[in-house]
């Protein structure tokens, strides 16, 4: 068990609110750690081991965000996909660089070459290949304005947000639509739930090119620690 220990010489500072902060901003649900006062008015974060040692994500499943992870994640999608074999390697990261800035994974990508976004496969075949072929699918996955879509992970992520906050069922239905009640989740549910959301808004927001730009000049000055070795 891991202990963190948050104190202030300013009586304005709310170290609650600040510890709060502090575990979502490391992707702890409320839940998951202990935030409590002692009687030196310092506030006590405690935090299980199993959470500081979490394993690394799988590679087709997490977040690209630093040119070389998305050189890498390239490498990886000309790989398994074969309707990527004529295109050229720079035109490939060109075309995928910004929906791995709006938080897409490898396998987003990769489903999105499969699929369009109603779900239905693209049609597969020697006339479905090449640069004008993988323009097509990716444009797909962009609204009229240029934006980019919520991938399936990130939509998956979404409707457990909701499904977890007890959310009516009815929402957004016809006022005289035919849904069977369900009770409401508990308060700690709702409260995980409302972490969950946070985060999402933050990370997983509609993406818009403006957002994505600021993005792009970010990654840009993004270095890893084994590239200073």
């Amino acid at each position: 068990m891991a202990e963190l220990r948050i104190s202030s010489d300013d009586d304005q500072v709310d170290l609650r609110k600040m510890a709060v902060a502090l575990a979502e901003s490391q992707g702890w649900a409320r839940e998951e750690v202990g935030i409590w006062d002692n009687r030196r008015g310092e506030v006590i974060v405690t935090v299980d081991d199993s959470l500081l040692r979490r394993p690394e994500a799988d590679p087709l499943h997490r977040p690209r965000h630093t040119p070389r992870d998305v050189h890498n994640a390239c490498e990886t999608l000309h790989r398994e996909d074969a309707s990527l074999r004529r295109v050229d390697f720079r035109v490939l990261r060109e075309e995928t660089a910004r929906f791995f800035s709006a938080g897409w994974t490898v396998a987003d990508v990769l489903h999105a070459l499969g699929h369009r976004p109603d779900g239905v496969p693209w049609p597969k075949g020697p006339d479905y290949q090449g640069t004008e072929w993988l323009r097509a699918r990716m444009k797909a996955w962009r609204t009229p304005n240029g934006d980019i879509r919520p991938s399936r992970s990130q939509e998956a992520a979404q409707l457990r947000v909701i499904s977890r906050a007890g959310l009516p069922m009815d929402i957004g239905l016809p006022e005289d639509a035919e849904v069977s009640q369900r009770p409401v989740a508990s308060p700690s549910v709702a409260r995980s739930a409302a972490d969950d959301a946070r985060r999402l808004m933050r990370q997983n927001s509609r993406t818009t090119t403006d957002s994505l730009a600021h993005r792009d000049r970010t990654s840009a000055h993004i270095t890893r620690r084994d590239d200073r070795r």
